[in-house]
């Protein structure tokens, strides 16, 4: 039988296998079913190895009978591969699945199919499977790690990039940029180093946009990825080159690449968040120390140790947080939002977050330095002293008027501290208070702001209480509980003004004498009137010392002691200072109305027993007086000792021990002048001459010596006591006159006296006063 025409119709040449088997077998049963060749890795590299037993035409050789040949590798594929698939899309229109590689499995299926020699048979099929199951499974693994040396295009590079095989692309990218430097093997020659050397970029370009992007993602993730130690060898592999092509600075890119993971961190914390400015730092803050903690616990054991891997996180985050906050200051601020912000900068960043006890041990602060610019922060300092300057101005001038409406109530009440103290307190404290609190330099300014605005106010204030006193028709009650309500204000305000003059001992001394000059006026217009006051209620007794029947009577004293007690109450309602300021007065002035009728003559005493009687009679009301100021306290005790030193020169004979007594009277009070030792000596009635002028003397002596005596009393005390009748001692005629001369002018005084004192009402052997 004839042998069928393989180009006639219908024959198993022509009828295609719907298994895509050999169409050269007739019994398609007896064939087995056969894998598709692109499906299975391992045989298709099995059959690559021996497709030169193919008797079909590859390459532009014969494959049968001939010499097997090695597949010439095939060029690396330019940079519109790269492009092509950044793009989603192939330059083949196929994938690698369709077909096991490059040109379709099914293609090739057919080519390896057809190899097995023409019409074929059991024999051959058993022999190409027998061939197929002998390859030992090491070859593959053989061939995978020659395959991985090989170099492999521009689109396989990118696939490893891809897939994050970091270390790997980059060596086969440092293989082609040799090959673009001509470093590749003698007698390969680039086919295109333009084009090369543009892959080469791109391929870096994509490289360390994943290493980046593998850098932010363990910063997000807060905890260790694998794909780190791809990205550390990158960096390494990148240092270890040598020549031009070495010098990518790859750790400074890291440095970058940390930053900006970092600003990405913050501002995704901040931007399309409202809130205040406070609730944006608390945001801030808790990221800062959560990514801190979790770099510390997590990253720095990835990375090696010159890497230094927490240091350069808490640098940029350093970095980021400066950025944030320089421009938080840039907007319009009110004064809170400034105070907080210099607060943030020199205190809440370095308490809240750099002292944190699980990341300070690896903090060194001298490193970091301010989160504000210098001069942002001078800028915020000054616009900050200037808005509470000119809001403080305001609101004690205001306070000021509310007060002066309370003054003129005419009511009595036992509240005597005045709501004004606080209130104006209130109102500087806080800045007072707060700014030393951020920074010495602003505290300082602001405390000189706050001092000059507080001096003027009391230089208003000093000018209502004048106002208040003079338009004051009498002295009333309640008068004087305002008045104690007024001058109570000035002990807290005085402290106040030190405290803030503290802070700048130089600039700030001239302010607080001006503030404690206005201070000082107040409580001396208080003083007055209350002085003015109790006196005002002592007088009738007052008037009786040294009169008629002061000499037999205690009705003065004991009504000057009783007046005091009553006042005293409602003088204990003052404050400390101003009390002791007040009582000190009264003190001066009650003593005041006892010396003054004795220095001005009206009572002259010629006998020793009269001197006596007048001189028990001093010392004993002295004592009392003494002892109701030792009980109201008084600060001028010593003041009690200037009338038994005048009691005792009327009563010595010794003219030594007068001179003696002369000298402590003058050590005790120094304003004692020879004026009033004059009229002292009249008093008791010592003219002559020789003692006179000896006891005289003492206070000549004293005023020309180069020690001046101790001041230990009240230096004004004698000077406000003025000596209103001339001396009944003639000096010059006396001391010219003879024994006799004198002996008459003596005896003529004498009678005179005698006589005035009888017309007066007062006979033979009765007191000696003038009155």
């Amino acid at each position: 039988m004839p042998a069928p025409n393989p180009f006639e119709e219908d024959t198993p040449l022509t009828r295609p296998s719907p298994e895509g088997g050999n169409p050269f077998f007739e019994n398609d049963e007896v064939v087995e079913k056969r894998e598709p060749l692109g499906t299975d890795a391992k045989r298709r590299g099995t059959l690559e190895k021996i497709a030169g037993l193919s008797p079909f035409w590859k390459g532009g050789k014969g494959l049968l009978g001939g010499k097997v040949t090695v597949e010439k590798r095939r060029g690396r594929r330019k940079s519109e591969d790269v492009n092509a698939l950044s793009l989603g899309r192939r330059k083949d229109g196929g994938t690698e699945e369709d077909g096991g590689g490059p040109g379709g499995g099914v293609k090739r299926l057919s080519f390896l199919w057809l190899g097995s020699g023409g019409l074929g048979t059991g024999g051959n099929r058993s022999h190409r499977e027998s061939m197929v199951e002998a390859v030992p499974e090491r070859v593959e693994i053989v061939q995978e790690d020659d395959k991985s040396r090989e170099p492999l295009s521009v689109l396989e590079i990118l696939h490893l990039i891809q897939r994050r095989e970091l270390r790997l692309a980059d060596q086969h990218i440092i293989e082609l940029e040799a090959e673009c430097d001509g470093g590749a093997s003698p007698g390969v020659v680039p086919t295109s180093p333009g084009r090369q050397a543009k892959d080469v970029t791109l391929l870096y370009e994509a490289l360390m946009k994943e290493m980046w992007a593998v850098v932010e993602e363990s910063l997000n993730i807060k905890g260790t990825t694998t794909k780190l130690d791809e990205v550390i060898g990158v960096i390494q592999q990148e240092e270890d080159r040598k020549g031009p092509q070495g010098n990518k600075d790859m750790r400074g890119r890291w440095v970058e690449a940390v930053g900006k993971s970092v600003d990405n961190r913050l501002k995704s914390n901040l931007e399309g968040k409202m809130g205040s400015l406070s609730s944006q730092a608390e945001r801030v803050k808790r990221t800062t120390v959560e990514d801190l903690t979790a770099v510390k616990n997590c990253l720095v054991c990835v990375y090696p140790r010159d890497f230094e891997v927490f240091r350069t996180y808490l640098s940029a985050y350093h970095s980021g947080i400066a950025e944030w906050l320089n421009s938080a200051a840039q907007r319009s601020l009110e004064t809170n939002e400034i105070y907080f912000i210099l607060d943030w900068n020199s205190n809440v960043y370095y308490r809240d977050i750099l002292s944190r006890p699980e990341i300070s041990p690896l903090i060194n602060r001298t490193e970091l330095g301010p989160l504000l610019l210098s001069d942002t922060q001078r800028m915020l300092e000054h616009h900050c002293v200037n808005a509470v300057q000119v809001r403080v101005s305001q609101r004690l001038e205001e306070e000021l008027q509310l007060e002066q409406e309370r003054w003129k109530e005419d009511s009595i009440t036992d509240d005597v501290q005045s709501s004004f103290i606080g209130r104006v307190i209130q109102i500087m404290r806080p800045h007072v208070d707060r700014a030393p609190a951020i920074s010495e330099d602003f505290g300082v300014l602001m405390s000189r702001s706050c001092l000059g605005c507080f001096s003027e106010v009391l230089h208003s204030l000093q000018k209502a209480v004048e106002r208040f006193h003079c338009e004051q028709e009498g002295m009333t009650e309640a008068f004087i509980y305002r008045v104690i309500r007024i001058v109570n204000c000035c002990p807290p305000f005085r402290e106040f003004a030190t405290r803030m003059a503290q802070q700048d001992p130089e600039q700030g001394a001239q302010p607080l004498r001006e503030a404690e000059k206005f201070l000082d006026r107040i409580i001396g217009l208080a003083t007055r009137s209350i002085c003015d006051l109790v006196l005002h209620d002592l007088k009738p007794c007052t008037r009786k010392l040294l009169g008629r029947k002061w000499l037999n009577s205690s009705d003065a004293c004991d009504g000057i002691v009783s007046a005091l007690a009553e006042r005293a109450s409602a003088l204990r309602k003052m404050s400390p200072g101003p009390y002791q300021t007040v009582v000190s007065e009264l003190h001066r002035r009650v003593l005041l109305e006892l010396v003054r009728p004795l220095i001005q003559g009206k009572m002259v005493c010629t006998t020793s027993k009269t001197r006596k009687k007048v001189s028990a009679k001093l010392k004993e009301e002295a004592k009392q007086l003494g002892q109701i100021f030792s009980r109201l306290e008084s600060p001028q005790l010593s003041m009690d000792l200037v009338v038994p030193h005048l009691a005792e020169i009327l009563v010595l004979e010794d003219t030594s021990s007068i001179q003696m007594e002369v000298g402590m009277l003058i050590s005790e009070f120094p304003d004692f002048r020879k004026r009033h030792l004059s009229a002292i000596l009249d008093v008791r009635g010592l003219w002559d001459p020789g003692p006179r002028q000896a006891i005289l003397g003492v206070l000549h002596d004293l005023e020309n010596s180069d020690v001046p005596p101790p001041d230990r009393g009240s230096p004004g005390f004698f000077t406000d006591v003025l000596v209103t009748h001339d001396t009944r001692c003639i000096n010059v005629s006396l001391l010219r006159a003879s024994q006799f001369g004198r002996r008459t002018l003596s005896r003529l005084s004498c009678r005179s006296i005698a006589g005035s004192s009888i017309r007066n009402g007062v006979g033979p052997g009765e007191e000696d006063t003038q009155l």
